[in-house]
């Protein structure tokens, strides 16, 4: 039986763990480098961020380990998803942030990994496995590399693929399939073909055209819908999530969690996940003010946006300025900017 929403995700199974953490907006993205060594034409990894050796802890850039603990903190992760980039690329990274993360959350904080499988070895393998990696998911750009998710299977950790659903590549998902089954793989997730800032004009000129949501390539769906039909009874899980589930449903989940726990008492969280306040600025000090919000300094005060009008009545020959403000919880990037006064 197949479950789920055509325009969010499908699935055969029960979803990988990494995967069900996603649903719930509780998984840390641990952006750890954007060095990789293939050149994908759909790769959607950003300018800003591809071939750079640069970290990200959702949309945060960091330098410091310990912020991806923070960070963690902040939304109340339940477990990580370690990206990049090539992840094995650095490898030191990737250990270090699993061990300090481990230590912090205990071993039940579940954390995967994405490779394509190119540098994995049995080394590198080992290194993940003692750190307490739990879960690696690969995208074999490449056949060769099918060989690094046979030695993955001989350790302790949930072993799957991730792949794009790219139209017209039905054969190699149904060879993927096929190849993990007698192998014993958990899972292949497909992920709906994504036209971005860096890879339109490789998409566009393979004939490529958005048809679902912002991002969605037309006939990626009909691709992955087909595979799954087929493989509705498979032993393993046929998962395919789409690009609206990843750049809406995902992020919004996320933003929501953190801002539940980030948005203090005179902010209003939105349906978006995203946090608003008032700033009022007023002539001499309202120490009154502060019953509705917090004292920035001696002229500004930040208050809950639903008693604007209570104060604009009681305190209008007295206010210079009143502006909604309205931003992201991950960084507190601001959105929008509105003047009432």
């Amino acid at each position: 039986m197949i479950i789920g929403n055509p325009h969010i995700s499908l699935y055969n199974r029960q979803l990988p763990k990494g995967c069900e953490l996603c649903r719930l907006g509780s998984k840390l993205v641990v952006f750890i480098t954007g060095e990789c060594g293939e050149n994908c034409y759909y790769c959607p990894v950003s300018n800003e961020r591809f071939g750079k050796n640069i970290m990200y802890a959702n949309e945060l850039k960091v330098s410091d380990f310990f912020e991806y603990i923070y960070e963690a903190h902040r939304m109340r992760a339940l477990g990580a998803g370690i990206t990049g980039g090539d992840p094995i690329v650095a490898i030191d990274r990737v250990v270090k942030v699993i061990r300090m993360l481990k230590d912090e959350f205990g071993r039940e904080f579940h954390i995967h990994l994405y490779t394509t499988g190119q540098y994995v070895n049995n080394d590198a393998l080992q290194e993940l496995t003692r750190a307490g990696l739990d879960e690696i998911r690969f995208h074999p750009v490449k056949r060769e590399y099918l060989k690094a998710v046979e030695k993955a299977l001989k350790f302790n950790i949930d072993v799957g693929f991730e792949v794009p659903s790219i139209p017209g590549k039905e054969d190699w998902i149904r060879e993927l399939i096929e190849w993990g089954k007698s192998r014993g793989i958990k899972f292949i997730n497909l992920n709906e073909l994504e036209l971005t800032e860096r890879n339109y004009l490789n998409l566009k000129s393979r004939g490529f055209n958005v048809s679902h949501g912002l991002a969605g390539v037309k006939g990626s769906f009909e691709t992955a819908y087909k595979v799954l039909k087929e493989y509705e009874n498979c032993e393993i899980t046929v998962h395919y999530c789409s690009s609206v589930y990843k750049d809406i449903v995902e992020t919004r989940t996320r933003f929501l969690r953190t801002a539940k726990f980030e948005a203090r008492p005179f902010e209003e969280v939105t349906s978006e996940g995203t946090i608003v306040k008032a700033i009022v600025k007023v002539k001499g000090n309202i120490e009154e003010l502060e019953e509705y919000g917090s004292k920035v300094n001696d002229d500004t005060y930040y208050v809950w946006p639903g008693i604007i009008d209570t104060i604009k009545q009681k305190y209008g020959t007295l206010i210079n300025a009143i502006e909604i403000v309205e931003e992201y919880p991950d960084r507190r990037l601001e959105v929008k900017r509105e003047t009432i006064i």
